[in-house]
């Protein structure tokens, strides 16, 4: 997390930091840490610096997710990252919380980190929550896949839609390129503030390649 506020997070940035786990023995408690606001990588840093994991802490992962409307108040959506070495254990339903925030209308990716998730099962839930969350599911197993995971999960999704204004395909900014037919298509990056890149001409076998400022 470090990294990630250091190196990978433009300052300035519009972040939040939501954490569980690390005030109480046995509690379901979860609390904003950061509240939303341009990202000071130095404070953030510190800030992460005095979080401490607490033996036998619980995993209220649905409370969590509930909260991201709260948390994201004022910003019109995007990308949330589940950072957790376990399944909930605090009685929620993680799918209803994600299904219930993409039923609220606010434009929001989910992206999952599972850390050390040695159950099958396990992951396949933690990819189907990110699936219906509109995001992507990262395993890791040791620190330095922890840094590569959270670092793909902070990439900014995009869409691509056809001229009939269907979608077409989806990827993240910085990530693998995307193969589409030859033709013309609109692509919206949800970035805080989203991007849309109209009438993007795709010709034959070409290259094309977006920037953005």
């Amino acid at each position: 997390l470090t990294e990630a506020v250091q190196e990978h997070i433009p300052a300035g940035t519009p972040v939040a930091l939501r954490v569980f786990g690390h005030k109480e023995v046995d509690s379901c408690r979860t609390d904003i840490e950061i509240p939303l606001g341009p990202l000071n990588p130095t404070a953030a840093a510190a800030k992460i610096a005095a979080i401490n994991a607490m033996n036998l802490a619980r995993t209220p992962i649905a409370d969590s997710l509930k909260a991201v409307r709260r948390d994201l108040r004022g910003a019109s959506g995007g990308v949330v990252v589940l950072v957790t070495d376990g399944e909930e254990t605090c009685d929620g339903d993680p799918a209803a919380a994600v299904e219930a925030l993409q039923a609220s209308g606010f434009e929001v990716n989910l992206n999952i980190v599972g850390f050390a998730i040695d159950n099958a099962d396990l992951a396949a839930q933690f990819e189907a929550w990110a699936e219906a969350g509109g995001g992507h599911y990262f395993a890791a197993n040791d620190q330095s896949g922890l840094s590569e995971a959270i670092e793909g999960a902070l990439r900014v999704p995009y869409v691509i839609y056809d001229q009939g204004g269907n979608e077409v395909a989806t990827g993240q900014v910085g990530g693998n390129p995307v193969e589409l037919d030859q033709g013309f298509y609109r692509v919206v990056v949800k970035s805080s503030t989203p991007k849309t890149f109209n009438n993007v001409d795709v010709q034959g076998e070409a290259d094309v390649i977006l920037k953005l400022e």
